[in-house]
């Protein structure tokens, strides 16, 4: 499936630029319309304090996160100028992220700088995981100082065998670049294949170099292990599934979608 539609979620913070910096670098190489959005919910202040708050200070913060929005449309307008890309711009407010996901199932592709936003614009910040989640989509982290040179020439497949890894191998093929030069990384041990092509093969089979390699965890656990990998290999992408385990557990306990959303190097290709 050709990527004709590609929505960057943009806080207007040099935390988000990176994002909206792979964004356009992805729109131009596959002549993708590009749509920036922010989405703002409710303030900590609000949050914590709505039912205590004066109608004119919340209007006031309404007031606020609506000028803020402003600049974010600004900004993105200015950093498109003169591209060859199609845009537009959405502003997107709401009290849930769930609103984002929604607006993002409409898209190919979803592309999200870190989470981290500047100091008072922490509401304007979504996680990524939760867009994969909620929106079916699959979604790319960019890390802070990231800057797009190439993507989907040498890629990490994160396989562990399961049903959420498959279906990210398949939101990243469009992507990958013909004779792309693709590891399949297991952490432990290979997961058992039966009859038929086994993931090497498939991607032979769309004419990539591919091969398999299975790493045991070390002192930092799987996502470390993963990490290490791609800077090893000289990865510009990983693909992985998103949360085997249920949310809840993972952001009660840890997990691995967790630990690499805190720690990615590189961009991440989720998907659920």
């Amino acid at each position: 499936m050709a990527i004709s539609s590609i929505l960057a979620a943009y806080s207007g913070d040099a935390e988000g630029s990176s994002g909206l910096g792979l964004a356009l670098f992805l729109a131009r190489a596959h002549k993708a319309h590009l749509t920036g959005v922010v989405w703002r919910g409710p303030s900590p202040v609000e949050s914590r304090f709505q039912t205590l708050m004066p109608k004119d200070v919340l209007e006031m913060l309404t007031r606020r996160a609506a000028a803020a929005a402003e600049e974010t449309r600004d900004g993105f307008a200015e950093r498109v100028s003169g591209e060859s890309v199609e845009t537009s711009f959405i502003d997107l407010e709401d009290s849930s992220e769930f609103s984002l996901s929604r607006c993002a199932q409409s898209y190919d592709l979803v592309v999200m700088g870190s989470r981290a936003a500047a100091v008072g614009r922490e509401h304007m910040a979504a996680r990524p995981d939760v867009v994969a989640l909620r929106s079916g989509r699959p979604v790319i982290l960019v890390p802070h100082d990231y800057t797009a040179r190439a993507l989907g020439e040498r890629v990490v497949l994160a396989w562990d065998g399961k049903r959420a890894a498959s279906r990210a191998l398949g939101d990243a093929l469009p992507l990958m670049s013909a004779g792309a030069e693709v590891t399949v990384l297991s952490v432990g041990s290979a997961p058992e294949t039966g009859p038929g092509d086994d993931m090497v093969g498939l991607l032979k089979r769309h004419g990539m170099k591919a091969k398999a390699l299975v790493r045991q965890a070390g002192s930092r656990g799987i996502s470390g292990t993963l990490m290490d990998g791609c800077t090893e290999l000289g990865a510009d992408l990983m693909v992985m599934g998103a949360y085997e385990h249920s949310k809840f557990r993972e952001d009660i306990l840890g997990g691995v979608t967790q630990d690499i959303l805190e720690g990615a190097r590189l961009p991440i290709l989720m998907s659920h």
